[in-house]
């Protein structure tokens, strides 16, 4: 993957650009920033450019053979730390990210953006709990401490660090105070606020932003071949998280299953029927974790475009047809005296969902709560 590979993030390849075309590439850097943004590229990218015979002012020639090496995830001077469920039993043996690393490759080959779920799914591991265990740190030792096969970098990214455990932290701190001769660690991170204050102080910061709609939306239009209004619509319900973008173009079934849920939620909670609720409650509790939480970002996208619908006449309206179709009735219920309220309570569920609280409870209470909300819209 080269730098021209990845859309976007223009600031932050000229600041990595200008950092190697200098000679002050720092042994250890920390690239922070959301879900979904492309932290994990642009360290790949980064590190084939470091590991570059011809590169240029602007990006690795992507033909010589550390760059095809890269390209293929099987230099030898490039490694990778990220989270894989342990063993319980030694008759399996994964210890460390080596016992994955052929998944590893294969997986981050096919996909180029993707999140922790994603892998954990692909792994068959869903639901189950990764970590970047004690294990890793004698084979970060051990892999560094080998002679350059380029002669350049030795390079290790290490994907979401905040996964390591308590020993695993204090030992790559360790290592980051001595580091091996030549060697870039790059700290792939998307909750910084996880890791050991120790670690964070001995790296430099590169913060990488959330893609904005644009971005998205043409990424999706020529990715996928899908139509401009479709790619817009899923663009702003996405906030600049590409990962779950390219989930509801791939998923389309569940966008059609979060426009019906809607639809529901929002017709039962007008007629007030207690019985009806109560079911809902129980259909959205029923949904996975990530679904749930896609579900609310979908309700506070069609708040947004119904705001749009009342005060702009329906200009910049980013809505499938049969979005629209139901908006084009129900949005007069969406107004300035219950849209800020709307938008909390939808906020609060999506941050106790992200906290694992009871998705019964959660789901219930909200049903409940837009009874009201809605009535005072009329």
């Amino acid at each position: 993957m080269r730098f021209a590979d990845i859309i976007g993030n223009e600031t932050v390849k000229m600041a990595l650009l200008y950092e190697a075309n200098e000679g002050r590439v720092s042994h250890a850097q920390l690239f922070m920033g959301p879900e979904g943004s492309a932290k994990l590229q642009l360290a790949i990218a980064f590190s084939g450019y470091l590991l570059c015979d011809n590169p240029t002012k602007e990006d690795a020639c992507g033909t010589c053979p550390n760059c095809l090496k890269v390209s293929s995830l099987v230099h030898p001077d490039l490694h990778f730390v990220f989270p894989v469920v342990l063993s319980a039993d030694k008759s399996s043996k994964v210890t460390s990210s080596d016992d994955r690393l052929q998944q590893w490759n294969s997986f981050v080959l096919k996909n180029r953006y993707f999140d922790l779920n994603q892998w954990l799914e692909y792994l068959e591991e869903l639901g189950k709990n990764p970590v970047i265990g004690v294990e890793e740190s004698k084979d970060i030792l051990q892999k560094l401490s080998l002679k350059s096969y380029s002669g350049k970098h030795k390079i290790m990214i290490i994907w979401l660090p905040e996964k390591m455990n308590q020993q695993a932290s204090n030992r790559l701190l360790k290592i980051l105070e001595e580091p091996p001769e030549e060697t870039l660690f790059i700290l792939v991170s998307d909750n910084v606020e996880s890791l050991l204050p120790t670690i964070i102080s001995r790296t430099q910061f590169l913060k990488i932003q959330p893609f904005t709609a644009e971005e998205i939306s043409t990424y999706l239009e020529k990715s996928f071949s899908i139509e401009k209004n479709v790619a817009t619509a899923v663009a702003g319900i996405s906030q600049g998280n590409i990962v779950e973008a390219i989930q509801m173009i791939q998923g389309d079934a569940n966008q059609l299953i979060y426009f019906d849920l809607f639809v529901k939620m929002m017709r039962t909670a007008y007629a007030a029927n207690a019985f009806e609720l109560m079911n809902l409650g129980d259909e959205l509790a029923a949904l996975e974790k990530e679904q749930q939480k896609n579900f609310i970002k979908y309700g506070l996208h069609l708040f947004r475009e119904s705001i749009i619908l009342n005060y702009m006449k329906g200009e910049l309206v980013n809505l499938r047809n049969e979005e629209r179709a139901f908006l084009d009735k129900f949005a007069k219920f969406i107004n300035n005296n219950n849209i800020a309220d709307l938008q909390e309570e939808f906020d609060k569920a999506f941050y106790h969902l992200e906290r694992n609280a009871n998705a019964k409870i959660l789901f219930t209470d909200l049903v409940i709560k837009l009874t009201k909300l809605v009535k005072k819209g009329a």
